[in-house]
């Protein structure tokens, strides 16, 4: 039909797909900057983006199913503490699901991660996480 929107994803083998997008849960611990890079090796992929709350569930659902992980959003407060940008773009985020309190005033923390301890609400981290890659 001209002009439909088809309601399949096709993804490479190990990526889950949904809502036209594709996501790869890598369960290696690694830096921000490095896990990013690795995101971009894997079909020139990105950090997840975020976009809206029914995009956050199916992501926490998948999460859920892992059990006891965390993984990188590609978002920073590294420029302006507390104002949260996507790392690709230098976008402000529209959506964001921090823990109430989490999103600022943690001067050594610029990232954030989905947090397993808190719903995989969405914490103000720094160290090594496991990407979460979409595209």
């Amino acid at each position: 039909m001209s002009g439909s929107v088809s309601l399949y994803t096709t993804c490479k083998d190990g990526w889950i797909a949904y809502r036209g997008s594709c996501y790869l849960f890598n369960m290696t611990p690694m830096q921000f900057t490095t896990a990013e890079q690795f995101c971009r090796q894997h079909d020139n992929s990105h950090f997840v983006h975020v976009d809206d709350a029914i995009e956050n569930s199916f992501l926490k659902d998948r999460m859920r199913m892992f059990k006891d992980s965390i993984w990188w959003v590609e978002i920073t407060d590294e420029e302006v503490e507390g104002v949260w940008k996507w790392f690709d773009t230098d976008d402000v985020a529209t959506y964001t699901d921090f823990v109430p309190g989490d999103a600022g005033n943690h001067y050594a923390e610029d990232c954030a991660v989905f947090g397993y301890g808190v719903q995989y609400r969405w914490v103000d981290l720094q160290g090594s996480s496991p990407p979460l890659c979409g595209v």
